[in-house]
């Protein structure tokens, strides 16, 4: 449950080191998960670039400003 006046749109990662750690173990936490459910090396690539795709096209429209800070 959110708390009160929380902003929910900062990331929980507070400095730099915090999210290379979360970056690396949710990256592999996906790939494992996806490869698991049976996906082959070139399907992860597709993926992988429809998620691209899908924050390019936010960069485009103006949507930046959730990526600031998060490096």
């Amino acid at each position: 449950m959110t708390k009160p006046g929380r902003n929910v749109s900062r990331s929980p990662y507070d400095t730099s080191s915090d999210w290379r750690r979360a970056r690396s173990i949710l990256a592999r936490s996906f790939y494992k998960e996806l490869k698991h459910n049976g996906l082959n090396a070139s399907q992860i690539v597709e993926l992988s670039n429809e998620l691209l795709r899908l924050v390019s096209d936010d960069f485009a429209k103006g949507e930046q400003e959730w990526g600031a800070g998060a490096q």
